[in-house]
């Protein structure tokens, strides 16, 4: 008889800094899917759940599927929503029960949830599936390279694995990964013990990214550790920083097959790596002045007839929506009008009130409006705009990958904008997605579905800070990171932590950490 195996999904990134709280209705945006049909959306997709369906096959389990949903970062999980989501989990692992008993389950976690019930999110998940299914049920979960790792986590999963990429390419990977393990444990060959290491660290992101020094080199240092074959697992978590929880932070969990000594050993030498090249994270963020100089360059080398390869990609990280900002930032746009870019192209602004007036005026029709800046002050003020609308949309297409291929994106009603500055001089227009939901613009697809061809385009303006590297680092003739104001950034600075264990660097001098230690 197969294994009986249980499959969900509950993933948000919070942003503990964010004015919008995520509710119900922000995770059905997401197109929340409930049995088999969360499996079939997902299948040959590169998302954890689409890897629970082959490796799933691959290990002749008998997969149930439960639910598989997420919502775009953004402020603490409302008590409703966390309370309906596991209920509806903790029902369909009842409902698995009643046919037979379960042989295992797998999760696809973030770790990095914050809810109005408790701020380890992923904790009160994984109490929840242990108190339905039990002490002896094998737990594998998947969780994201910027998850904050708690030892509630470690202690309620049998196994977590995290991604070891960023941008995260790996997803389905990892979750076949995580069958793989399963599979193991099911049979009795594995017996975990897990060590989790957190040395004092809250390194931004922007810095993170797994092909690059420093998180390279740990990671590279990870995987040769794996090749003994007496450790199961060996994940890196950077942390995430605007989460604002006590477990907010770096962290090294590496997982033995009963051997508690090598893990400790192990585990120590990866924190103490980390720690040593801890100044490798801070950094790769331009001025904006610095970015009015590089668009220059770019001028000076086309009157010289110079080949121009590619756009600059301008990237704001201060109101990344996977970060948790809300998406509305008009800053980009305002330093596209102030510098007079010609051939730009921006995605995205979150603004739904100017998608209803582009809709009202139709394709070819002419707006005057203020665009963005109406969730708060923290990401801007209004930009005043003359427009003509150039498309409109429903706002979906599926993603080319490589990350998140073959994923369904839904932006909401969408319009294509050609804006210009409403009063004082006057610039090039800049072609603009309007949307109705803010999502990072991760994948080419999110241009060309639009009618847009970005490497046609000498300035593309994103918000992001390192998942667009996957599709749009490889057309880019230079990658800018700038910071405009907003709560996603890397000037921590910016934001009143509360909960964050102290002293950890960079809030507080290293004299103070060895103080504390």
């Amino acid at each position: 008889m197969k294994p009986r195996v249980a499959a969900a999904q509950i993933s948000h990134e919070t942003n503990s800094f964010s004015s919008v709280l995520t509710d119900f209705a922000a995770f059905e945006a997401s197109h929340l899917q409930l049995g088999r049909n969360a499996a079939e959306a997902a299948r040959g997709t590169n998302t954890e759940f689409g890897g629970f369906v082959s490796g799933a096959q691959g290990q002749g389990f008998d997969l149930l599927p439960i639910l598989a949903v997420w919502a775009t970062p953004s402020g603490p999980v409302t008590r409703e929503a966390i309370l309906r989501l596991t209920d509806l989990l903790a029902d369909g692992l009842r409902d698995a029960l009643r046919d037979g008993p379960l042989d295992g389950v797998l999760l696809a976690l973030h770790g990095a949830m914050v809810t109005e019930i408790d701020d380890d999110g992923e904790g009160f998940v994984l109490q929840v599936v242990r108190e339905v299914v039990g002490p002896d049920v094998p737990i594998v979960a998947t969780l994201d390279l910027h998850a904050n790792i708690s030892p509630t986590m470690v202690r309620l999963a049998n196994v977590l694995i995290g991604y070891d990429t960023y941008p995260h390419i790996d997803m389905a990977e990892r979750a076949e990964e995580a069958c793989r393990v399963l599979a193991r444990l099911i049979r009795g060959e594995l017996r975990p013990t897990a060590v989790l290491r957190k040395p004092p660290m809250l390194p931004t992101s922007q810095r993170m990214t797994t092909s690059r020094m420093p998180m390279r080199a740990l990671i590279e240092q990870a995987h040769e550790m794996e090749e003994d074959d007496r450790v199961i697992n060996v994940t890196i978590a950077g942390g995430f920083p605007p989460a604002d929880v006590e477990d907010a932070g770096f962290a090294v969990l590496v997982t033995t097959d009963n051997d508690p000594e090598l893990a400790a050993r192990l585990a120590d030498e990866l924190a103490a790596e980390a720690w040593s090249l801890r100044e490798g994270f801070q950094g790769g963020v331009a001025s904006f002045e610095h970015a009015a100089e590089l668009i220059r360059s770019l001028d000076s080398e086309n009157e010289m007839e110079m080949p121009v390869s590619g756009p600059l990609v301008l990237v704001d990280i201060g109101d990344n929506p996977w970060g948790g900002g809300p998406g509305d930032s008009a800053e980009l746009l305002r330093f596209l009008f102030a510098e007079a870019v010609a051939g730009a192209a921006v995605a995205l602004i979150r603004d739904p009130e100017v998608v209803r007036q582009a809709i009202a005026a139709g394709p070819g029709g002419r707006i005057a409006t203020e665009l963005g800046g109406k969730t708060d002050r923290l990401h801007g003020d209004p930009l005043p705009i003359r427009a003509y609308v150039k498309l409109l949309s429903d706002g979906i297409y599926e993603n080319d990958g490589p990350m998140m291929a073959g994923l369904t994106v839904d932006l909401g009603r969408t319009a294509i904008l050609l804006c210009e500055p409403a009063s004082g001089p006057s610039a090039p227009p800049v072609e603009v997605l309007v949307t109705t939901r803010a999502e990072t613009p991760i994948d080419l697809n999110v241009f060309r579905c639009h009618g847009i061809e970005p490497t046609r385009h000498r300035v593309l303006g994103l918000k992001g800070k390192g998942h667009f590297r996957a599709a749009f680092e490889p057309i880019a003739r230079r990658v800018v990171l700038v910071e405009g104001p907003g709560i996603t950034g890397s000037d921590l600075s910016r934001l009143t932590f509360r909960k964050v264990r102290r002293p950890i660097w960079p809030l507080d001098p290293v004299e103070a950490i060895a103080m504390g230690a």
